[in-house]
């Protein structure tokens, strides 16, 4: 078994004659999102979704798992029942944050369900940074941009994470949330993930 197909073989052989053969399986499905092929496809399926999520397996079944679009088709569907799908994200290498990774589907018999899970495709990076004094950020601080849109936050031992489409000029970061006080880190077009940022 492939993810795009079932692959099946036999040999026999007596003392005069012998014999082989095989077969392949597989499914093609087009729909508006792309073309997607599947080792099986029953006639009640699912569609699963995860813009940009590479490699993410649905409910632990190691040969089913999201594509370079995020998209995977799913026939293990019990139709007028409940069926639960699971994105596990355990083995998957993208940057790709998935937001959600349970969805709950009840399709009638013969349909085809599109299950969306929402994404956040902006890419990370992770900023070493200290105060001038030399001591840590405050952890669970908001790091915003420098229009003030949330960005991202301070994690355990002053490390900034953040998400962006683009690496921005600058960053601030929350010093006293009540005071609105906020120190600012700049950057020229590049973020070195190996240096000590001081927030000024």
């Amino acid at each position: 078994r492939t993810p795009i197909a079932i692959i099946d073989g036999s040999y026999s052989h007596s003392k005069n004659a012998w014999q082989s053969g095989g077969s392949i399986s597989s499914g093609l499905v087009v729909w508006p999102g792309g073309i997607n092929i599947t080792n099986q496809l029953s006639d009640t399926f699912a569609i699963l979704d995860a813009p940009g999520l590479e490699g993410a397996h649905i409910n632990g079944q190691k040969y089913n798992r999201t594509n370079s679009k995020g998209q995977v088709v799913y026939d293990l569907i019990i139709p007028h029942r409940e069926n639960h799908l699971v994105l596990d994200i355990a083995n998957s290498e993208s940057e790709t944050e998935l937001q959600g990774n349970r969805q709950i589907i009840a399709p009638y018999r013969g349909a085809v369900s599109y299950v969306q899970f929402t994404t956040d495709q902006r890419k990370p990076w992770y900023i070493q940074a200290l105060r001038p004094d030399g001591s840590p950020l405050t952890f669970g601080y908001d790091v915003l941009d420098l229009q003030e849109n949330n960005i991202g936050v301070v994690g355990q031992g002053s490390r900034l994470f953040i998400r962006v489409d683009e690496i921005p000029t600058g960053i601030k970061v929350a010093l006293n949330d009540e005071q609105n006080l906020f120190c600012t880190i700049t950057f020229q077009h590049v973020i070195d993930e190996n240096k000590t940022y001081i927030c000024q």
